[in-house]
C-alpha cells in the first residue's frame, strides 16, 4: 500500500512539474512580442536610425542646449553659451542663443561682440528652413553670426551624420528605459566638416562687418572697405594653412528612449589639432550638449 501511494505521489508530482513548465513556457511565449520566443535586440546602427527616422517625422519639438571652447585639454571653457531652439511645421526651426562676450572664429583672429541690452550680454537668433534636405539661412545675409548658428542645430547634425563615414557602439552603464551610442566619425569627414563649418563662419563675418562698413559716409567707406576685405583675408588665409595640417576627431553621445526610439540628449566633442604661424602645436576642443524637452 505504501508503494501505492508512493508512486501516486510521484505521479502527482510529476504532473504538477509537466503543468509548471509549460505554464513557464507560456509566459515566455506570451511575454516576448513578435514569432520568435527571443525578441533580437537592434544594432546600434539600427538604433540610429530609427531615432533619426523619428526625429524627422516631427512636426514639432524643442530643445536646449549649451556649448564651449576648450583648450589645451583645460578644464576651462572659453566662450561658454547657452542655446535653445524649436521646430515649427516640421520645416521650420529657430535658434536663439546667448552670447556673454566675444565669439572668435577658431584661428582666424576675427571677433565679434554680441549686441547688449541695457548692460547685459544679448543673443543671437536665426531662422531656418529646411529645403529639399538641406537647412537654409532665412536671416538677412548680414545678421551676425548666422553661419556659426547653424552648427548648432541637432537635427541637422543627425542628418548630417547620417552620411557620413563613422562607427557607432552601445555604452554600457545607460539606464532601463535608454540607450546610449557613442558615434566616431572618420576622421577625413569629420576634417572636412570642420572646414565647411569654419568656412561658413568666415564669410557670416565678412558678410557683417562689410554690412556696416557700407553705412558709413564719405571717404572714410572706401578705405574701410579695403581695410576690412584686407583683415578678413588674412584670417582666411591663417584659417585655411592650420586647416591643412590639421586633424580632427569627432564623437557624439546619443541618448534614445528604447520605447519611442526618439533622441533625448546629443553630446559631442570636436578636437582639432593644428600648428599656428609660430609652429606652436594646439589643441581646440567645441563641446555641445542638447536635451531634447518635447515632441509632438
Amino acid at each position: 500500500m505504501e508503494k501505492v501511494h508512493g508512486r501516486v505521489k510521484i505521479d502527482m508530482f510529476n504532473r504538477h512539474s509537466v503543468r509548471t513548465l509549460w505554464l513557464f513556457v507560456s509566459i515566455v511565449i506570451i511575454g516576448v512580442p513578435g514569432c520568435g520566443l527571443i525578441q533580437r535586440d537592434r544594432t546600434p546602427e539600427e538604433v540610429f536610425s530609427l531615432a533619426l527616422s523619428g526625429i524627422a517625422g516631427k512636426e514639432t519639438l524643442s530643445f536646449e542646449g549649451e556649448a564651449g571652447l576648450r583648450r589645451e585639454n583645460s578644464g576651462l571653457f572659453e566662450n561658454q553659451f547657452k542655446f535653445e531652439g524649436k521646430l515649427e511645421n516640421h520645416d521650420r526651426l529657430t535658434l536663439q542663443t546667448r552670447l556673454p562676450g566675444e565669439v572668435t572664429a577658431v584661428g582666424t583672429g576675427i571677433q565679434t561682440t554680441a549686441v547688449k541690452n541695457n548692460g547685459q550680454p544679448s543673443g543671437f537668433s536665426a531662422s531656418f528652413e529646411r529645403k529639399q534636405g538641406q537647412w537654409m539661412a532665412l536671416s538677412a545675409q548680414h545678421e551676425p553670426l548666422r553661419g556659426s548658428l547653424s552648427r548648432f542645430n541637432p537635427i541637422a547634425q543627425m542628418e548630417k551624420i547620417d552620411k557620413m563615414n563613422k562607427t557607432i557602439q552601445s555604452e554600457y552603464g545607460a539606464g532601463r528605459r535608454t540607450r546610449t551610442l557613442r558615434i566616431e566619425l572618420a576622421p577625413e569627414d569629420a576634417k572636412s566638416w570642420a572646414v565647411t563649418q569654419l568656412n561658413d563662419e568666415m564669410n557670416a563675418i565678412r558678410a557683417e562687418y562689410m554690412h556696416k562698413a557700407a553705412t558709413v559716409k564719405g571717404a572714410r567707406k572706401e578705405k574701410l572697405e579695403k581695410d576690412l576685405e584686407k583683415v578678413w583675408k588674412q584670417g582666411e588665409t591663417t584659417m585655411q594653412q592650420m586647416m591643412k595640417q590639421a586633424s580632427v576627431q569627432t564623437v557624439y553621445h546619443l541618448t534614445v528612449d528604447r520605447k519611442s526610439s526618439l533622441p533625448l540628449r546629443l553630446s559631442s566633442e570636436s578636437q582639432v589639432s593644428y600648428t599656428d604661424n609660430n609652429r606652436k602645436s594646439n589643441k581646440e576642443a567645441l563641446v555641445t550638449d542638447v536635451n531634447f524637452k518635447s515632441y509632438q
